[in-house]
């Protein structure tokens, strides 16, 4: 098969799925199929007993109780679900072929994300340890995606497609820093066992544990029966004793999350800086939107830049070409 021959069938391949640049569909394949495996490998964590059985050491103790569990149950019913739908939502063909079904997806998604991120609230004083550095990165994400996801809602309210383009991306990368956390906490491992010694809270333990952290031991120190105790545990992911491979958990994961925070939030503002003609194109799309509906200043009547900010007034791009402008009204 020829070059020319070859570049047809790609461009074949990529346009029977709604995608016209390869760029798109390259950086589709590579993040929406990492959710999507993600989602796909965590499907079975809807048995609560399976999470159970892969969970840190320590976080079930807390999970079983009624009110984390709760909380736990909601989290994964909903995100799990989401993820697989969110891949959908950004699949061209269906955005351009199936409007109805786009927007009754997106209303759909928005309510499970927001009824995921109420569940990662209940359950985020004791996720991945509870660190208060962990904590601090998950409601940071929380607060992130859940502004994002409503500004998003705003505009397209508003027919201000191409920031609510921005918003939902800003969202869906922002919860995408938990998948990327994964490896990183991986790659973290040698970092982490080569340190000597770390605090980790420990938790109430049968008597063989007790033993090795007399710390823990009520009976030993009854002046500290009904005080919370602290005992020092060498991280060690390797290690055979639960205890260890926890507070290396903990402490891997709350470098790993901050690092996966500023990848994707650095990351997905470089993405819309360097697609500066989609979002001009969206535009276009929102002023013709806009005036169709009357309404007030078209191409800027949602949560715009020169609504809040010091920017020059913008104006339909009268060198549109059509068929860009076609196109995207079936957006």
């Amino acid at each position: 098969m020829t070059k020319p021959e070859l570049a047809s069938l790609w461009y074949r391949i990529i346009g029977a799925i709604g995608f016209k640049k390869s760029y798109n569909f390259i950086l589709f394949f590579i993040f929406a199929g990492s959710l999507l495996g993600f989602t796909l490998a965590r499907l079975q964590y809807l048995d609560i007993n399976r999470f159970r059985r892969g969970s840190a050491p320590g976080e079930w103790y807390y999970y079983r109780q009624n009110l984390y569990k709760t909380g736990l149950l909601l989290h994964l019913g909903t995100i799990l679900p989401c993820s697989v739908l969110i891949v959908l939502q950004f699949i061209p063909a269906i955005r351009h072929k199936a409007t109805l079904i786009h927007r009754l997806n997106g209303y759909v998604i928005i309510l499970l994300f927001l009824t995921s991120n109420a569940g990662v609230i209940i359950i985020a004083p004791h996720a991945f340890g509870g660190d208060p550095s962990t904590q601090f990165n998950n409601g940071l994400l929380v607060l992130s995606s859940t502004t994002a996801v409503v500004l998003a809602y705003i505009n397209i309210r508003r027919k201000q497609v191409e920031q609510h383009r921005a918003w939902m991306l800003r969202a869906m990368f922002y919860m995408g820093s938990i998948i990327t956390m994964r490896p990183l906490i991986e790659l973290l491992s040698p970092i982490f066992r080569s340190l000597d010694y770390k605090f980790y809270k420990f938790y109430n333990i049968s008597s063989p544990y007790t033993s090795a952290y007399p710390m823990c031991n009520a009976t030993l120190l009854p002046e500290f029966r009904n005080v919370e105790l602290y005992a020092p545990v060498k991280a060690d992911i390797s290690a055979p004793d639960p205890a260890a491979i926890g507070a290396s958990v903990q402490l891997q994961s709350v470098l790993a999350g901050s690092i996966a925070t500023f990848i994707h939030f650095v990351g997905i503002e470089l993405y819309l800086r360097l697609t500066p003609r989609e979002h001009e194109r969206l535009r276009n799309v929102s002023y013709e939107r806009q005036l169709a509906a009357k309404y007030k200043n078209p191409g800027s009547a949602g949560l715009v830049v020169q609504k809040i900010g010091d920017a020059d007034p913008w104006h339909a791009n009268s060198n549109q070409e059509m068929g860009a402008g076609d196109h995207a009204s079936r957006s």
